[in-house]
């Protein structure tokens, strides 16, 4: 039986006063922690950088000096953003297959009227891969939260701006493969 898992993030997202955890995949918390890691060198060569710039004359019009503080801050800030993520991290296993729709499953819907088949991932959005050919839905947008809860077998009408749609939950499955691959 396969496991997966699915972190969970306390952030300060706040949904009437109260905070909300933030729920990723274990293959995009692996996305944002080798993430850091390339920020943490790439943090250690902009030091060097504006080291060697600033050694290089006059620091009032010291182009290079600029520049290399700057990438340096935003480096730093994205740094600072993903740290604070990390901090209050929670792994939560789930065993066996999905039985309804959640964060972390990708859920494969068949139009009844003309059997077209879409799948969505249901992540959160910091999870987006715009190269995946797998849609992502977030829990919180008009279709992640039409799909929380479904199980297979369920029908959903899903709003169009031309047209409703009648859907069928058809399988759910643990959004796992990229893991696979980070792993191999």
């Amino acid at each position: 039986m396969r496991q997966n898992l699915c972190l969970t993030l306390s952030l300060p997202i706040v949904a009437g006063g109260i905070s909300m955890p933030l729920k990723l995949t274990r293959s995009g918390y692996e996305r944002l922690r080798k993430e850091l890691e390339q920020l943490y060198q790439r943090r250690i060569q902009l030091i060097e950088e504006v080291r060697e710039t600033g050694a290089e004359g006059d620091l009032s019009e010291n182009a290079g000096l600029d520049a290399a503080k700057r990438s340096l801050g935003s480096v730093e800030a994205r740094i600072k953003q993903l740290e604070r993520q990390f901090m209050d991290a929670e792994i939560i296993e789930q065993d066996g297959e999905p039985e309804k729709v959640d964060v972390g499953v990708i859920v494969t819907l068949e139009d009844i009227d003309t059997s077209e088949i879409v799948r969505y991932r249901i992540a959160e959005s910091v999870e987006i891969n715009l190269s995946d050919p797998i849609k992502t839905a977030t829990p919180n947008s008009p279709l992640g939260s039409l799909l929380k809860g479904k199980r297979v077998g369920d029908e959903v009408l899903v709003s169009l701006k031309t047209k409703t749609q009648r859907m069928r939950v058809v399988d759910l499955s643990w959004d796992g493969f990229e893991l696979e691959q980070i792993t191999e």
